[in-house]
């Protein structure tokens, strides 16, 4: 066993003491002597304090000296009726750590979450954290971004209900090409920042919520946007999550949204013509722009955004979900406007 006064023994013993006296108490991790089981700890203390999220971070701070530390946040209660960004108000935990420790830190975490795995990816891993026997295990998704001192690694708790709230694009009743397009449209956000919209469409209960925020989780990690729904499942740190109060107020949320030029806005739902003039604009001002509309087929729902910027030749992608009346068994099929005829729909096919 390390002594005390170890570097990295000091670290965890250090954070256990300030989590003490922020009312955050955890029962200590086993012996600490290596990076690795350094690493291993600071997930289980993440996790058994409810931590939304935490970052091991390095940066030069105000004084012009260079600093390091693990920052640790928890959420704050919703009031009844909140106003702002879901999950907006949140209380930090930070705690100091040596510049020299921070590189052989975040190497090990990197290890932990198999930094790379996922070729798509390439700064994403993640970590399995084992609660009790009535919980589900915690899934943390870890970012690594880079940094002047070197990397900061974020890592962002993901439990059950979060992980049920954002399902992947695969696991909806598309096609296996339909999801893979899908897929990597909304990773590689090309077309989508290139004016062209994509619209969840269908009857009410058809799955279009969903798919909206399916089309959420395979959003890259360094994104940033804004996104107006009426019934959020759960909150993102790449998305800010307002309510709209009221059918009226979707209008004036997009707006608000587009002073603060986000990279993507997200609209549940588009019921008002204002509402969808306003989607349109961002799409066609290079923000990428996805909404949810109610419409029984791909056409109306064409229709629809004709009527409310009529002579703008926009093109959506149209995500239509459809529900079989006998057996309520749920399916959807992507539609494109075709290349040679701006008011026809065409099924869309691999190029």
């Amino acid at each position: 066993m390390s002594s005390p006064s170890s570097p990295i023994a000091a670290v965890i013993a250090g954070l256990l003491d300030t989590l003490n006296r922020e009312s955050l108490p955890v029962a200590a991790p086993p012996s600490v002597q290596t990076f690795d089981e350094a690493a291993r700890a600071l997930y289980s203390i993440a996790a058994q304090t409810r931590a939304t999220r935490f970052s091991v971070w390095a940066d030069t701070l105000d004084d012009g000296q260079d600093g390091a530390g693990i920052s640790l946040f928890y959420d704050v209660p919703e009031a009844p009726n909140p106003t702002g960004l879901l999950g907006g108000e949140q209380r930090a935990v930070r705690h100091p750590v040596d510049v020299s420790l921070h590189g052989p830190l975040t190497d090990a975490m990197a290890a932990l979450a198999k930094r790379g795995a996922d070729a798509l990816r390439p700064n994403r891993g993640s970590v399995n954290v084992p609660l009790d026997a009535a919980s589900p295990e915690l899934e943390f998704r870890v970012v690594f971004q880079p940094g002047t001192l070197g990397p900061w690694v974020i890592s962002v708790a993901r439990d059950s209900r979060v992980r049920d709230a954002f399902p992947p694009l695969s696991s909806l009743p598309l096609s296996a090409e339909e999801a893979r397009f899908l897929s990597e449209r909304f990773l590689k956000l090309d077309t989508l920042l290139q004016g062209q919209m994509v619209l969840f469409t269908g009857a009410r209960g058809s799955g279009r919520t969903t798919s909206l925020h399916a089309a959420i989780e395979a959003l890259p990690d360094d994104v940033r946007g804004l996104a107006a729904l009426e019934a959020p499942r759960a909150s993102d740190i790449r998305i800010g999550i307002t309510r709209p109060d009221g059918e009226t107020a979707m209008p004036g949320t997009l707006r608000a949204f587009l002073r603060q030029d986000p990279d993507l806005v997200f609209a549940d739902e588009v019921r008002s013509d204002d509402a969808m003039k306003l989607l349109i604009n961002s799409a066609l001002t290079g923000h990428g722009a996805v909404g949810v509309l109610e419409a029984t087929t791909p056409e109306a729902a064409l229709q629809r955004v004709r009527a409310a910027l009529p002579g703008i030749p926009v093109a959506p992608l149209f995500v239509h979900h459809s529900v079989d009346a006998a057996s309520g068994e749920r399916s959807m099929a992507l539609y494109r406007v075709a290349q040679d005829n701006a008011d026809h729909l065409e099924r869309w096919k691999p190029d």
